[in-house]
């Protein structure tokens, strides 16, 4: 049966192909060369499938060529855009896709020019549209990332030192001209530059091309914080100096440049390892000023964990109390909370723990969080009676939820009750059949507890009453 079909099959392609050379041999050129202008007008797939088919009779240049395609899916792609200027970003990258597997395809087979062109071609018209497209994740820098690799493999094949170079220089001409901005392109591109800096000729226009911008960032710095700009261009020659077999210069960079937070950190951080505290010490109270002046308050939490853990490393008990509880007051770590604890003796803590809780409690936003943090203490100290009291008064049904499986056994009839105040609360307050279904599951678990089942049946008849015109809560309650 199988050779049947497969012989069926074989015979019917083979009529359709006659048929078709057939139909071709019959209509005339004029009729033809009207029917592939029509169709490609109606079938931008096609007309793509046409172009790259022959592309190789476009008498035009290499970057010309690609170009003159691309400018052609470009206004293919704003056609039915109300401004001819903005594209179909999804529908522009669906068409560059193609090219870009096209470009894949050659590099395969070895033939390198045209891959070269295509890939410098789809940067250099896309840029302008990645960077008006608002999205971070999108089709259109994918197709700038693609062309990128395709310009990495080049110079990782077997293409000649003449197309090397001509890489070289066109991410040169593209890195002179930005302006650090943060866009996928310029990583991209410097990226690209490092990759094809092969000799060192390369190597040295491009350490001058990285020393110019960070001067003339340094030079902004005066009028507006441009940290992040700098420190794309510092690791740029950071990651060139290495390449060039120049670790000692590439450390450098870094402690010249310690205004650079995340440089200031890494310096720091390789003290602390090394055991000198002093210096990271004297480095991090520095960071703290600097940090001040520029009114980055939310960077002290870093540092006073870097204090921290000197401290803890030293064995100062003062400073752990000090830098671990501000830490804790801070974030409501309990980290921190235990690197405390562990200064004082067994006997000596409880009081201090009281303090603590009290400090939270006296907090004029003291809310969520702080009563979390209560919580997290009574069960570090085993404090249920406290624990249970929180719940008490913060009877809502996620608080009675996640603190059941610790108080289930030690208070089942208060937690019952606490059950009933947060199931009137959570019906009030929530509807949906969401809602509904987990309002119905926690009448079913109470019932496990003493006085549960009483108390689920008299809440379930309750609800039935005061909700009765919501039909779907009584269908819910309807199951149990």
């Amino acid at each position: 049966m199988i050779n049947v079909v497969s012989d069926r099959t074989m015979i019917e392609a083979d009529n359709h192909q006659k048929l078709l050379s057939s139909l071709l041999g019959k209509i005339k050129k004029q009729e033809l060369l009207q029917f592939l202008q029509h169709y490609s007008q109606q079938s931008s797939a096609f007309e793509m499938g046409f172009l790259l088919h022959f592309t190789d009779k476009i008498r035009l240049p290499g970057s010309k060529k690609y170009g003159a395609l691309i400018e052609s899916i470009i206004r293919g792609s704003s056609q039915q855009q109300t401004q001819l200027d903005q594209p179909d970003f999804a529908k522009l990258a669906a068409q560059v896709e193609k090219l870009l597997k096209h470009a894949e395809e050659q590099l395969a087979a070895k033939n390198y020019l045209d891959p070269f062109n295509l890939a410098a071609t789809v940067i250099e018209q896309l840029q302008s549209s990645c960077n008006r497209e608002e999205k971070t994740e999108s089709p259109l820098k994918d197709c700038i990332a693609r062309s990128f690799l395709i310009l990495n493999d080049l110079l990782n094949s077997e293409a000649g030192p003449d197309l090397k170079d001509s890489i070289f220089n066109f991410a040169l001409s593209k890195a002179q001209k930005f302006s650090y901005s943060g866009k996928i392109v310029e990583e991209n591109c410097y990226s690209l530059l490092l990759n094809a800096a092969s000799d060192g000729e390369k190597q040295q226009q491009v350490l001058h091309l990285l020393d110019q911008a960070i001067k003339n960032i340094k030079k902004l710095h005066r009028e507006k914080d441009h940290e992040q700009q700098e420190e794309f261009y510092l690791r740029k020659k950071i990651t060139l100096l290495e390449k060039m077999g120049k670790p000692d210069a590439a450390r450098k960079v870094v402690y010249e440049n310690l205004s650079i937070t995340t440089f200031r950190k890494e310096v720091i951080d390789r003290a602390i390892d090394e055991g000198d505290f002093s210096t990271a010490k004297e480095l991090i109270n520095e960071s703290k000023m600097i940090n001040q002046q520029k009114g980055r308050l939310y960077l002290t939490s870093e540092w006073d964990e870097r204090l921290l853990k000197i401290a803890i490393e030293e064995n100062e008990f003062r400073n752990i109390r000090t830098i671990g509880l501000r830490l804790f007051y801070d974030q409501f770590d309990m980290r921190y909370y235990l690197a405390a604890k562990k200064t004082y003796t067994a006997e000596s803590w409880p009081a201090e723990a009281q303090k603590i809780m009290n400090t939270i409690k006296s907090e004029t936003h003291f809310g969520v969080n702080g009563i979390r943090a209560l919580a997290a203490i009574m069960i570090e100290e085993k404090w249920w009676l406290q624990l249970l009291h929180l719940v008490q008064k913060n009877a809502s049904l996620a608080f009675a939820e996640d603190y059941y499986p610790l108080l289930k056994d030690k208070f089942p009839l208060e937690l019952v009750d606490v059950y009933r105040e947060a199931l009137r609360r959570y019906a009030e307050h929530n509807m949906g059949r969401e809602h509904y279904e987990t309002l119905v599951g926690t009448l079913k678990k109470i019932q496990s507890l003493p006085t549960g089942k009483e108390v689920a049946r008299a809440l379930t008849t309750e609800f039935k009453v005061k909700y009765a015109q919501r039909g779907n809560m009584v269908k819910a309650l309807n199951k149990l």
